[in-house]
């Protein structure tokens, strides 16, 4: 995010994702052959351990290292990042002297250098937008999870259903690239959130179908969330301003997990009263997410907020998109 222009910021923002569904696709074959959960948690977690070779290839965020006062290191980076990328002689000799113009610039103003959680919460228009992007990962997270639960307990093989449920999530993402870029993030936002309310309030509403219906009702819900889920890590970090981008997109991450953790015994254990109840659950919190999203503004094509300030100001300027170089 803070290392990529806006050209390709939806697919690089969204792209990575996918990974994530693959790994979810094959969780169900690692799971059929490693029946012992001391078995298949080793197999699964064993591969994190590639996460250490990211240190030598992957490059600290220079607008981080800016704003938090690391200057020669950040004019490093976007020279290392300038020359890769082919950039002309005279673009490195202008990179020094435009960053130390635009860093004293940024000193000697008052304004806020680093942040903590209490900052998302401080000002108005930033308490509002951090509120609903809690709650939006909140529901993202429950109905992905959630849903793909659902569908496993429908019936049929539960390797080839979960295996369905990951898979979704491959073209999600490529969908979501498409719709971020082109109708914006907020409504594609409201159409991913619309789609999955209004499919499982209709399961939980009309008690008559058969499973086969039922399944086609909680796929297509199911690929809603696959496009919701992927969308909010792009929207949440152009919201969030540098200075506490992490700490926002860490305390939606972090309740988005209580959704994870709370979908199981959704689908399950309130199962046991009604049928019904899981799915309305479901459509009801995509349906609240639906309408919540009305309150965030738009941020396609707008520069990444790197100060308070700046964030505080998304929601005054976003009729007048900006571009950024």
């Amino acid at each position: 995010m803070e290392i990529i222009g806006p050209r390709y910021r939806e697919a690089m923002s969204i792209l990575y994702q996918i990974p994530f569904f693959i790994g979810y696709a094959l969780l169900p074959l690692f799971s059929y052959y490693l029946r012992d959960w001391h078995h298949l948690y080793l197999a699964v977690s064993s591969i994190s351990f590639l996460y250490l070779m990211y240190a030598c290839f992957i490059y600290e965020s220079p607008r981080w290292l800016f704003t938090t006062g690391r200057l020669n290191r950040a004019i490093s980076v976007v020279e290392t990042i300038a020359k890769r990328n082919g950039r002309p002689a005279e673009d490195l000799e202008q990179i020094l002297p435009k960053m130390q113009a635009a860093y004293e610039q940024f000193v000697s103003s008052d304004t806020k250098k680093t942040g903590t959680i209490v900052d998302l919460f401080r000002t108005p228009s930033l308490r509002l937008n951090t509120i609903v992007m809690v709650y939006q990962w909140l529901n993202a997270c429950m109905v992905l999870y959630g849903a793909a639960e659902y569908i496993s307990n429908l019936g049929g093989n539960i390797f080839i259903n979960v295996f369905i449920s990951g898979a979704l999530g491959i073209p999600g993402c490529i969908v979501c690239i498409y719709m971020t870029k082109y109708l914006g993030r907020r409504l594609s936002l409201i159409l991913s959130n619309l789609v999955s309310a209004i499919c499982f309030l209709v399961i939980g509403c009309i008690t008559a179908f058969n499973n086969v219906i039922v399944m086609t009702f909680a796929v297509i819900g199911l690929f809603g969330a696959t496009v919701t889920f992927p969308n909010l890590y792009l929207y949440a970090g152009e919201i969030f301003p540098t200075v506490v981008r992490t700490t926002g997109v860490g305390l939606c991450s972090s309740v988005g997990r209580i959704g994870s953790m709370m979908a199981p015994f959704v689908t399950s254990d309130l199962a046991l009263y009604s049928s019904i109840i899981p799915p309305l659950v479901y459509g009801v919190i995509a349906g609240v997410g639906f309408l919540l999203t009305f309150l965030l503004p738009e941020t396609r094509g707008r520069p990444v907020p790197e100060t308070l300030g700046d964030g505080e100001a998304i929601r005054k300027h976003q009729r007048k998109p900006k571009t950024e170089n």
